[in-house]
């Protein structure tokens, strides 16, 4: 059964597991716990018992005028054996629910122009491109950007 969390400052057993299957890195106690402690880093994951399944890394982008904060999420991994389980969509979900709950002002993604599933899934969970740049999607929160 697949479970899905957001990683916590405990989780750097996880944290660690995700850097080797998806970066082939080895990543050191000291600098997992030192991403996991940052506030403006979230981890979103899914596991399947041990294995892990996907994940999503974003970052919180604090605004230098009085608008709320933006997330950019940065990677949206799912593990071969895992795709086409709904997997990169439910924690989308989750990153797209919390940023609105915490009055981000918009979250957005940068995708490559010839990734067709990645912009179908972005199109179905509400993304709303760019005007001027067709890889750039948007989730308005509490604003929407000079586009």
């Amino acid at each position: 059964m697949i479970t899905y969390r957001k990683l916590t400052k405990a989780d750097a057993p996880w944290l660690k597991k995700i850097t080797w299957v998806f970066r082939h890195e080895q990543v050191s106690d000291a600098k997992a716990n030192a991403i996991l402690k940052n506030d403006l880093i979230r981890i979103y994951m899914a596991h399947d018992e041990d294995n892990v399944c996907g994940y999503v890394l974003a970052y919180v982008m604090p605004r230098i005028d009085m608008g709320d904060d933006m997330l950019m999420i940065y990677h949206v991994f799912v593990h071969e054996s895992y795709q086409r389980k709904h997997i990169a969509e439910t924690m989308l979900h989750m990153v797209i629910d919390e940023a609105e709950t915490l009055g981000m002002h918009y979250t957005f993604l940068i995708t490559q122009a010839d990734n067709a599933p990645a912009h179908a899934l972005y199109q179905k969970l509400g993304g709303k491109l760019h005007d001027a740049n067709n890889c750039v999607y948007y989730w308005y929160g509490s604003g929407k950007p000079n586009l």
